[in-house]
């Protein structure tokens, strides 16, 4: 298995595993690192299992400037293994990635602490990705909205992480 500093390994159930956290790029916290990842597309989020197994997921991300000047927010399922794994630890790292999760060459990888919120506080994290990601977002709702009237997010509460990412 893929540990902290390991280049790459093997993931769950044995599957190919490009970790992020290279040695090489460890510890680059800064503005620019930060700018890096304001404006990235998209981010990979590596939160880690209760057995120190760290899983990265790309995610959209939006800044959340009303919050915290490197704080960021993006929305998730209620049900999600990232919420389940920051339950356990809120630690955890992000940098820049494409959409099926491939690092970018020479990013920076920023650590921080992140949280799930939920309701009202979720709400503005969404209406901050909606903004950012416009028109891509809203054919992306027509999905979420037929999912939480018909499928298994029926009756499941909004719910976001919000990373303070460290300077």
């Amino acid at each position: 298995m893929a540990q902290l500093g390991s280049a790459s390994g093997l993931g769950p159930e044995g599957r190919r595993f490009e970790s992020c956290h290279s040695d090489q790029y460890m510890n680059t916290s800064d503005s620019s690192s930060i700018d890096a990842i304001r404006a990235a597309k998209y981010i990979s989020f590596v939160s880690t299992r209760k057995n120190g197994t760290p899983i990265a997921t790309p995610v959209w991300v939006a800044p959340l400037p009303h919050i915290g000047p490197n704080v960021f927010g993006f929305t998730i399922d209620a049900n999600a293994g990232k919420a389940k794994r920051l339950a356990h630890t809120n630690t955890v790292t992000v940098q820049p990635c494409d959409i099926r999760g491939r690092i970018v060459e020479g990013s920076p990888i920023v650590s921080g602490t992140a949280v799930v919120i939920s309701g009202v506080e979720a709400e503005t994290v969404r209406d901050a990705v909606a903004r950012k990601y416009g028109f891509t977002y809203s054919v992306f709702s027509i999905y979420l909205w037929f999912s939480e009237r018909f499928g298994s997010h029926k009756d499941q509460p909004e719910t976001a992480v919000v990373v303070t990412l460290n300077a």
